[in-house]
């Protein structure tokens, strides 16, 4: 009797869970179409009134070029040792070894900067490769130090210059520091990172940067506006109707707003560490022409258009 009773409640029970399910998946599914439905394409044209002023919708673009001001090179001074004293000993002998260089060179224009310091266990490090590569935990049972800090140099005033120019004097840059003892490019465990991850490791070793933008981002945004008013006439004409005020702007994207993060060499996105005050800048890897791009979403009214009397 009572196993009969608690078999029947159970199979109520799982009836209503069937029907719970049912529920959701047709929930799930008219959520999915209106999403799709929803999602804005190039332009909305909204006829009718739902509770929202009829308008129309349009995404404006806008661009300009021009050649890059900077160049930038990252370099690393670094060493290591069984000590902390002697890996500090040898860290200061590599860095003042490496200004010192660059100060002989005479470039006026020539600015380095020391970005931060960091103290690692070197040894670690290496067993982590090892145990990567299939090699287990190979040590001699001796721990290292290794004190590392992140220059950054940065010579502006190349715009002007040609591309032969420019390579020469960035090729003097990069000798410059290999000589002085600095690393440039990826580290071993940055390679190994990205080999662990099966990314490409990033072996770029300059960049060439774009930084006065007040006045193409002042044109590049007025060329939005335009292209966005552009667009929204068009519509208006196609549908029939008057071309109003606007109604709103949104701003979708704009270059040099997404410098607070950076791609490592093995495909991870992180903090880029560069202070917030720093102003807007846009970037490449070759020495030619930058684009500097803002795209808006411009929603303006619409109004009835004239009526047309037929003739007699």
């Amino acid at each position: 009797m009572n196993a009969r009773f608690y078999c029947r409640r159970f199979q109520e029970r799982c009836d209503d869970i069937l029907v719970d399910l049912k529920w959701m998946a047709c929930a799930a599914a008219a959520a999915g179409l209106l999403l799709i439905a929803g999602t804005p394409g190039s332009a909305q044209v909204m006829m009718s009134d739902h509770g929202h002023t009829p308008g129309i919708s349009v995404y404006g673009n806008g661009e300009m070029v021009a050649k890059p001001n900077l160049v930038e090179i990252s370099l690393r001074a670094t060493a290591a040792a069984e000590l902390t004293a002697d890996a500090i000993v040898k860290y200061r002998d590599t860095k003042r070894r490496t200004l010192e260089a660059f100060e002989k060179l005479n470039l006026g224009k020539l600015d380095v900067q020391e970005l931060g310091v960091s103290l690692t266990d070197q040894t670690s490090a290496e067993q982590m490769q090892n145990m990567w590569r299939g090699m287990g935990n190979v040590t001699n049972g001796k721990t290292k130090v290794e004190i590392s800090s992140a220059l950054q140099l940065r010579l502006s005033g190349i715009r002007d210059l040609s591309a032969e120019q420019v390579m020469e004097t960035v090729g003097k840059l990069l000798d410059t520091a290999k000589d002085s003892g600095a690393s440039i490019g990826p580290t071993a465990a940055e390679m190994n990172m990205a080999w662990r991850y099966g990314q490409q490791a990033n072996s770029t070793l300059v960049r060439f940067i774009l930084t006065d933008l007040n006045q193409m981002r002042e044109e590049a945004y007025q060329n939005a506006v335009n292209d966005a008013r552009t667009r929204a006439e068009r519509l208006a004409k196609l549908n029939g109707v008057k071309l109003g005020g606007v109604l709103g702007v949104q701003e979708i994207s704009v270059s040099g707003d997404d410098q607070q993060t950076t791609t490592t060499p093995w495909g991870q996105v992180i903090p880029s560490g560069k202070s917030k005050n720093r102003e807007p800048e846009v970037s490449s890897e070759q020495f030619t022409e930058i684009p500097f791009h803002v795209k808006l979403q411009v929603r303006f009214a619409i109004e009835p258009g004239e009526a047309k009397t037929a003739r007699n």
